[in-house]
């Protein structure tokens, strides 16, 4: 069986144990490429056709073909494999998956409670420490940072949660990168995930204690602001699909002493179906 990540698989990326999950035989093939050479793009080209964008910290630039699915890394010095399969893939699948009429999300996703809950926010918002937590807690974390769905399914992203210092630090998990992407990262590796059908969505924000359900007129404006490629979808009735199950909005304390009884409270509201 191939492997990959977000749908796709991804033969051109072999120096990644662990990072990879098994995808279907059927799945698209997504190639990454590598040559050697010094970034010419200044800034973001998203089109029907093709997408091209710089790299953080002047790492090169990307190409992306829709008529080969191919992804065309130009740097310097080659990329290591595991940094191409995260954080530089999630971009590249997220561009692919609309080009196939597939939704991606800046979010997580962990299944609990008979699908898949997505996880959205915007940068510093806790997502990834609530993906630890839930690791930590025995839950399966589909994807740590885009959520793609097909047909309603969300389906596995690599096989990690990305966190910062403080989280690291708090939970005594993962692996020191360094700098990778626009950030220093710390790799907490996660059982294999399968996809799951989409049950809804959670929005954390920072507060007392409290879990309501966002209203149905304000799903559409929130799921499109956390679009992956800020573009129209390709396929509208399947992205307004996503906005057919509940958005949770979960606000909790930024005391690490009480992240674990505040994301069992979330999990217990959930367990409830009440929304």
């Amino acid at each position: 069986m191939p492997t990959g990540c977000y749908g796709f698989a991804t033969p051109d990326l072999v120096e990644v144990p662990g990072l990879l999950r098994q995808v279907a035989d059927s799945s698209p093939v997504l190639r990454m490429t590598q040559q050697r050479g010094a970034s010419v793009v200044l800034q973001d080209t998203l089109t029907d056709e093709q997408t091209s964008y710089p790299l953080p910290q002047a790492l090169g630039d990307v190409h992306v073909d829709r008529a080969t699915l191919t992804a065309r890394f130009t740097s310097p010095t080659p990329l290591p494999h595991d940094h191409l399969v995260h954080p530089h893939m999630a971009r590249v699948a997220a561009v692919a998956a609309r080009w196939l009429g597939w939704q991606a999300l800046h979010a997580g996703a962990f299944e609990y409670a008979g699908g898949a809950w997505g996880v959205l926010g915007e940068r510093n918002a806790g997502k990834s420490s609530l993906m630890a937590q839930l690791h930590v807690l025995g839950l399966p974390i589909i994807t740590d940072d885009v959520a793609v769905v097909q047909e309603g399914m969300v389906v596995p992203g690599p096989g990690i949660v990305d966190l910062r210092e403080g989280a690291a630090q708090h939970f005594g998990l993962g692996v020191p990168l360094g700098v990778v992407g626009r950030r220093a990262r710390w790799r907490v590796p996660v059982p294999p995930a399968g996809p799951a059908p989409l049950r809804g969505w959670i929005l954390p924000t920072w507060g007392e204690p409290a879990i309501t359900a966002l209203p149905l007129r304000m799903r559409v404006p929130l799921l499109a602001a956390n679009r992956a490629v800020p573009l129209p979808p390709v396929a509208p009735a399947d992205f307004f699909a996503l906005a057919g199950v509940p958005v949770i909005v979960w606000s909790r304390p930024r005391e690490w002493p009480r992240m674990e009884a505040s994301t069992r409270d979330l999990l217990s509201e959930l367990a409830a179906g009440t929304y």
